[in-house]
C-alpha cells in the first residue's frame, strides 16, 4: 500500500472517530463547604458513572491555611470515589496532611459535612465543614 493511500486511510479513521459520540460525565455538585475558620473551601460532588460515589476537592485555601503542604492539594480530590453506606453517608479514604485516613463521610445538607477518619485504627478524628458563605 502506498504511503499516500495509508495517510488518507489514517486521516479518514481519525475523522470518523472524531464524529462518534463521546460520553461525558458531569459530576453533580452537593455544594461548597468550608472549615469552621472559613480558611479552606471544599467542593463536594457526586461522582462516578452512576453518580453514587462521593468526591471531595480542596477548592481553595487562604491565610494561615495556605501552607506548603496544603498547596499540593488545592484543586485536587482529597476524597475519591467514596462508596455509599447509607442516606448521605459514604465510606472511603481521606487524604489529608500527608496521611491517608479510612473513614466515614456524613453530609447533613445545609448544616455540616463531617469526615470521621482513623489512622491505623489507633488515632481517630472528626473534621467538620460548614456551608460556605
Amino acid at each position: 500500500m502506498s504511503s499516500l493511500l495509508r495517510t488518507i486511510l489514517n486521516a479518514a479513521v481519525v475523522a470518523a472517530a472524531s464524529l462518534s459520540p463521546v460520553a461525558a460525565f458531569a459530576d453533580t455538585s452537593l455544594g461548597v463547604y468550608q472549615t469552621t475558620d472559613r480558611k479552606m473551601d471544599y467542593d463536594l460532588r457526586l461522582c462516578g458513572t452512576d453518580e453514587k460515589l462521593l468526591c471531595v476537592m480542596l477548592k481553595d485555601a487562604r491565610g494561615t491555611a495556605l501552607t506548603k503542604q496544603t498547596k499540593k492539594f488545592v484543586g485536587k480530590d482529597v476524597v475519591s470515589n467514596a462508596k455509599p453506606a447509607g442516606n448521605n453517608v459514604w465510606k472511603g479514604s481521606v487524604s489529608m496532611a500527608g496521611h491517608t485516613l479510612d473513614g466515614t463521610l456524613t453530609l447533613n445538607a445545609g448544616k455540616n459535612f463531617v469526615m470521621h477518619g482513623c489512622l491505623y485504627v489507633v488515632v481517630c478524628n472528626d473534621f467538620t465543614l460548614i456551608p460556605a458563605k
